[in-house]
C-alpha cells in the first residue's frame, strides 16, 4: 500500500512542481496539446511560455509572467506548457523549444507565425509592453467627422462598429476586439472629446463621452450599443452580430452603461 502511494506521488510530482511555479491565484492557464490547439484556433493574440519545473530562470520569471497575465486579463490570454511532461514533449519540439523558458506570442493564433520574446529582462512591465505591441492593429482611425460616411459605405459588406470617445487613440480593448473579429466586423475609431460628432449623428448630448455605434451589413443607419463596454459583454454582442441574432433594427438612443472605454 505504501509503495503504491509513493509511486502515485512520484507520478504526480512533476505536475505539482509545475503548478508551484506560478502563484495559486494566477491567470496563467496550463496547456496540454489539445488545449494548445484549442487556444490557437481562437485566432486571438495569446502569449505562451514553454517551461520546465526545474528551470531556475522559469521559476524567476513565473511571478512576473503571472503579474503580466493578471494585468492583461482578459484581453490577452497568457498560457504555459510544461515541457517536462511526456504528453507535451512533441508539442515543445514542434515549437522549436531548445531552452527554458521559451516565451512566444501568437498574434492571431494559428493564422500567422509566432514571435519569440525579444524585449530584454522578463519583467511584468516588459512582458506587458511586448504583448500589447504584438496585437495586430485592425482598427481604422477616423479623425475627421466627414471621413466616417465614406468608410461606412466602403465597408458595407460587413457589419461596422465605431467607437466615439474623448481620447485621440483607441484603447487596447478596442484593438483586441478589432483583431479578434477581423474580416467579420470592420472596426473604426473617432475622437469626439466634446460629443459633438455623436450628437450630429443623432446620439446625444447625454453627458457620456464614449459611445459605440453599430451599422448592420448593407445599412448606413447606425444604432447605439446599449450594453457595458467591457470585454465579455462586447464579445458576446459582436458574436451575435456575426451570427445574425443581434437586433440591429431599432433606433437606440439610450446612453451606454458605465464602461471601460
Amino acid at each position: 500500500m505504501i509503495l503504491a502511494q509513493l509511486t502515485a506521488l512520484l507520478v504526480l510530482l512533476p505536475a505539482l512542481v509545475s503548478a508551484a511555479i506560478f502563484p495559486p491565484d494566477t491567470k496563467v492557464k496550463s496547456l496540454d496539446p489539445k488545449g494548445f490547439r484549442r487556444a490557437m484556433k481562437a485566432n486571438r493574440t495569446a502569449v505562451v511560455a514553454f517551461v520546465a519545473p526545474w528551470c531556475g530562470h522559469c521559476q524567476k520569471m513565473a511571478p512576473e509572467y503571472s503579474k503580466a497575465a493578471a494585468n492583461l486579463h482578459p484581453l490577452v490570454p497568457f498560457y504555459a506548457v510544461d515541457c517536462d511532461e511526456e504528453q507535451n514533449k512533441r508539442l515543445c519540439g514542434e515549437q522549436g523549444v531548445q531552452g527554458f523558458p521559451t516565451v512566444k506570442v501568437f498574434p492571431r493564433g494559428n493564422q500567422g507565425p509566432s514571435l519569440p520574446y525579444d524585449s530584454g529582462e522578463r519583467t511584468s512591465n516588459n512582458l506587458i509592453r511586448w504583448a500589447t505591441r504584438s496585437v495586430p492593429n485592425k482598427v481604422k482611425a477616423l479623425p475627421k467627422i466627414d471621413e466616417i460616411s465614406p468608410w461606412v459605405e466602403k465597408k458595407s459588406d460587413l457589419p461596422r462598429v465605431i467607437l466615439f470617445n474623448k481620447d485621440k487613440k483607441y484603447p487596447l480593448l478596442w484593438q483586441v476586439l478589432g483583431n479578434n473579429f477581423y474580416q467579420k466586423i470592420a472596426f473604426g475609431h473617432h475622437s469626439d472629446p466634446e460629443g459633438k460628432s455623436a450628437q450630429s449623428l443623432g446620439f446625444g448630448p447625454d453627458g457620456k463621452n464614449s459611445k459605440v455605434l453599430v451599422y448592420a451589413a448593407g445599412s448606413n443607419e447606425p444604432i447605439l450599443y446599449e450594453g457595458m463596454t467591457k470585454y465579455e459583454p462586447l464579445t458576446k454582442f459582436f458574436r451575435s452580430v456575426v451570427n445574425g441574432t443581434a437586433d440591429l433594427t431599432a433606433s437606440k438612443r439610450a446612453a451606454p452603461l458605465k464602461d471601460e472605454l
